[in-house]
């Protein structure tokens, strides 16, 4: 399907007010864990939607959800931000989230006072993701400007907490609730440019927990060492298992062609022990299993419960115990590479920026997956270094930023050459 002497002309973007609005969100640091400075964020953010004529509202996350999901999180209220142009379907939602990770060591800046170099903006967060929020501002700016409103269907926007920790109270919340449920979503985490990511690997966490009998040092035959069964464990999740699920492959484009296999990381967390003249009574250790596209999660999840049953018989009937939780599920997630929506991107992209992107799947985890989920078109695609993302000295390029608000328009103003699909 060839759309190119079809598509509109990009907004002007300007990139004074882009980087404005990216120091700005920069120096909220909405830090997450705990979720620190989200009031003052969604504050600046409907006041922002506001200044350029769109209808916006601010919801608060119910405290029975976010006590649900993370219990931790209680005394710190949760935000969404809803913007919206045009009215009926199809409504095509650009989404960006706002919480960010901690800094961390290693910094040679200030993370919360963004700093210029050249074209580099740099701060925690510049890249995941508030370089793509400012993205977003910079195209709707740009639409006003030109006092663009769609003929038919609406442009929809939203600001999320809580992606950097499962986005349940983020977008998962926005979806269930029915404050949003758009035919098509862009989210705009740092996919760059060059790419378009059709979907995400998804993910299955658990705790592994061995019981044993505490005793002193100077007498283990009087304990059970809990440490010893964690080992035995780990070792056979080393040896066999990711033997098993090395033979497994998908089809699809992945970022990285490794990703095109199923991986298991053990020890990402160990609890356990008291003293080194202590037989540890008590060991646990995480199993980080990353599912490709066609594995089925509840599959995986009893394929990997049989394969710890199968190997601990020997250890409980030493007499240790051994309890399987799993903190977090999420299936993988795409559509198709050959969709109407996904040509109708690449081909803006193409004529933006003189090439064609890639359409792959992305070796990681996304809020994307919450649309797809429930069959919306949605794909991933906004500005940023992904490899610097977490890291100290995150940046971004201001000139990514404004190329990503110049195709977003192009995107909004190309709303009639989509169907309502749902």
């Amino acid at each position: 399907m060839g759309f190119g002497n079809m598509l509109p002309l990009s907004s002007q973007i300007d990139k004074t007010y882009t980087l404005h609005v990216l120091e700005k969100l920069i120096s909220i640091p909405t830090v997450n864990p705990p979720g620190k400075d989200y009031d003052e964020m969604a504050q600046y953010l409907e006041e922002i939607l506001a200044t350029l004529g769109i209808k916006a509202k601010t919801v608060i996350v119910p405290e029975e959800v976010v006590a649900q999901y993370y219990p931790w999180a209680r005394n710190y209220p949760r935000y969404i931000v809803i913007g919206k142009i045009g009215e009926g379907r199809p409504i095509l939602h650009f989404n960006g989230h706002y919480d960010v990770v901690p800094a961390g060591h290693g910094w040679t800046k200030d993370p919360f006072k963004p700093t210029k170099e050249n074209d580099r903006v740099y701060g925690r967060g510049a890249s995941d993701m508030k370089g793509g929020i400012a993205a977003i501002i910079a195209m709707l700016r740009g639409l006003q400007e030109e006092g663009w409103e769609p003929s038919r269907g609406s442009i929809e926007v939203s600001f999320t907490p809580d992606e950097e920790i499962g986005g349940k109270t983020g977008v998962k919340y926005m979806l269930d609730s029915g404050l949003s449920f758009p035919d098509y979503a862009i989210v705009a985490e740092p996919s760059g440019l060059d790419r378009i990511w059709i979907g995400s690997r998804g993910l299955l966490w658990m705790n592994i927990k061995i019981y044993g009998k505490q005793a002193h040092g100077s007498a283990p035959w009087l304990g059970l060492n809990a440490f010893e069964g964690m080992v035995k464990i780990a070792y056979y999740l080393i040896e066999e298992y990711k033997k098993i699920i090395s033979r497994r492959k998908t089809d699809l484009p992945m970022d990285d062609e490794r990703g095109a296999h199923p991986s298991v990381t053990i020890g990402g967390e160990v609890d356990g022990g008291a003293k080194t003249n202590i037989v540890p009574g008590f060991y646990s250790f995480s199993i980080d299993r990353r599912i490709i596209p066609g594995e089925d999660i509840d599959y995986v999840e009893k394929e990997l419960r049989d394969f710890i049953s199968s190997k601990v018989s020997m250890l409980e009937k030493q007499g240790f115990r051994i309890e399987v939780e799993v903190t977090e599920k999420a299936p993988a997630t795409w559509i198709s590479e050959k969709s109407p929506f996904v040509e109708i991107i690449s081909q803006v992209i193409e004529r933006e920026l003189g090439q064609l992107p890639l359409r792959t799947v992305c070796i990681g985890g996304l809020d994307t997956r919450y649309f797809q989920e429930r069959g919306i078109n949605a794909v991933t695609l906004g500005p940023g270094v992904l490899e610097i993302a977490h890291m100290p000295d995150e940046y971004i390029e201001l000139n990514s930023i404004v190329r990503a608000a110049r195709i977003y328009s192009v995107l909004a103003k190309s709303i009639d050459k989509l169907q309502h699909r749902l």
